[in-house]
């Protein structure tokens, strides 16, 4: 007699015939066994990385590589990005050697040198203008306070990028001249503090000056004026300059052009063409 594939059953005691019995596999039915997987040891994957001088956690984006398709060029971005974060963390003078070993595939091999750890001491920006100084630190601070801020770590080229944000809010409160120098930090070796100096040269603040305005009817040049809500002798700003010609934009039944003429001594005058 031909014998069932399907594994073998036994009733269990239940009423109302076979319609109310539940099949239960028998107790001496063995379980599956299930062959380990392979290790992949080709050459074109990475199958191992190792690190001395640090956890693996500190070269987390390294570490993730393993099993991953060998690609150098890649590893050596990434080793860069595991740099960086080093850095962020506060250690300036941070390091990674990155060697290939021929193993189970290709084996990493990440050697860290960190160096000592600095934390921010002082952060000053040299100038006397009246920008406010909470809105410089919010400027160049990052990370939530953990890079670029007192108590945290230094990164130059964040600091620079953020310095040339910075710069372009004061050309935009009317600080029109405004440049700002090179950050220059100094470590103390000794304290393991860095302390990093912001020069600024703001220049005048700028006002308005005056508000021309052509085309058009004098009524639509009244109402041009009216809708931009400036008036000669406030202060510069550029934003709010912006919100002004777009209200006016909306609320005429002509196109307004707003063109920009700054003076030496302070000054930008304004002027709108009704069309």
């Amino acid at each position: 007699m031909h014998r069932s594939a399907f594994p073998a059953f036994v009733l269990i005691g239940c009423s109302g015939g076979w319609s109310g019995c539940l099949p239960e596999p028998a107790s001496d039915a063995a379980p599956a066994i299930y062959p380990a997987l392979a290790a992949d040891c080709s050459p074109g994957r990475i199958g191992k990385v190792t690190v001395e001088g640090a956890a693996l956690a500190d070269i987390a984006p390294l570490a993730v590589l393993e099993g991953t398709l060998d690609d150098p060029q890649r590893a050596d971005r990434i080793a860069a990005v595991a740099t960086e974060m080093l850095q962020a963390r506060g250690y300036p003078y941070a390091k990674l050697a990155v060697t290939r070993h021929l193993g189970c595939g290709i084996e990493l091999h990440v050697a860290v040198e960190t160096g000592p750890r600095f934390k921010i001491a002082r952060l000053a920006f040299l100038t006397t203008d009246e920008f406010p100084a909470s809105e410089r630190l919010l400027a160049v601070e990052d990370a939530l306070g953990t890079v670029n801020a007192v108590g945290g770590a230094y990164l130059e080229d964040r600091m620079k990028r953020a310095l040339e944000s910075l710069e372009h809010r004061y050309h935009e409160a009317g600080w029109i001249d405004a440049s700002i120098g090179a950050p220059q930090a100094r470590y103390d070796e000794l304290n393991n503090e860095v302390t990093v100096e912001i020069p600024i040269k703001a220049g005048p603040r700028y006002r308005i000056g005056r508000i021309i305005t052509h085309g058009g009817s004098a009524a639509d040049r009244r109402a041009v004026v009216e809708a931009l809500g400036l008036r000669g002798g406030d202060w510069y700003n550029a934003p709010r300059v912006r919100i002004g010609i777009n209200r006016a934009r909306h609320t005429t039944d002509h196109h307004v052009e707003l063109h920009y003429e700054v003076a030496d001594h302070g000054i930008v005058d304004l002027e709108a063409r009704v069309k």
